[in-house]
């Protein structure tokens, strides 16, 4: 089975509408393109050049149909002029033959118009083809780097995640041990401030207690000189014959000013 036959009729009708179409916005000057074809009628290549070849196959066949009517010579001429009926049949043959070749020659034309189009479209196909498969190596080639940066960043990424999260419990123990710190430093200053207190209270005892204790000490010095003053001395004995005065015998010992005044 030809490629005609796997044509469908629905294709058929709009591969000859676009071409129809696009030969009439020409003025009838020139056929339509295989590419231009296909895109209008939303085609594979195949179909729109074996149909658009038939339909151009069409044109000039229409075209160059011949009258079959009894040229008016020949009806003049009548039965007897057979030999003017016979020249004039050459000449129509002649004619016809002029045409089918012109015809032949347009198709031929046509015909390697439409393989010079083919050639141009299938090359631009085959372009558009390479581009897409460098596009197509160029990207597999990127996300196979991507991929082995991701297999080399991974582990990477796992052992800083892993230091983070010591990190964070260092973090904790550090938080817990300064709150720890802090709650004993406060206990240190409040136990320092009780001290200082105790401190200041025993220094004032202390002073109060030395105060007294001075007073007591001047009272008793008081009157101990009083009694000393009250009593009277004792009488000097006159040394015997021989002997020498003795110092200590009326010497008596007084107390300093010194002490006297430190009492006070």
């Amino acid at each position: 089975m030809n490629q005609a036959g796997k044509i469908s009729t629905e294709a058929r009708e709009r591969i000859i509408a676009a071409a129809a179409e696009l030969y009439e916005k020409s003025g009838r000057k020139r056929h339509p393109s295989v590419d231009q074809v296909r895109q209008l009628a939303g085609v594979d290549m195949d179909a729109a050049s074996v149909v658009l070849k038939d339909w151009r196959r069409v044109q000039p066949a229409m075209a160059a149909a011949l009258d079959g009517e009894v040229p008016e010579g020949v009806s003049q001429a009548g039965l007897a002029a057979l030999e003017a009926i016979w020249t004039q049949a050459k000449a129509l043959a002649n004619d016809s033959l002029s045409a089918a070749q012109a015809a032949w020659e347009r198709e031929r034309a046509e015909l390697d118009q439409l393989r010079a189009e083919l050639a141009g479209a299938f090359e631009r196909q085959a372009a558009e083809l390479d581009a897409t498969r460098r596009q197509l190596s160029a990207s597999l080639a990127l996300t196979a780097q991507q991929a082995q940066d991701l297999a080399v960043a991974q582990p990477q990424a796992e052992a800083f995640r892993e230091r983070m999260d010591k990190a964070e419990v260092r973090v904790g123990e550090l938080e817990r041990e300064l709150s720890e710190a802090k709650s004993e430093l406060l206990r240190a200053q409040n136990e320092l401030r009780l001290s200082a207190a105790d401190g200041r209270a025993a220094e004032t005892a202390l002073a109060k207690l030395r105060g007294e204790l001075l007073q007591s000490g001047a009272s008793a010095a008081m009157k101990a000189e009083v009694a000393r003053i009250k009593t009277p001395p004792k009488p000097v004995v006159a040394p015997q014959a021989g002997e020498e005065p003795s110092l200590t015998a009326a010497y008596t010992p007084q107390p300093a000013a010194e002490d006297i005044l430190k009492f006070r």
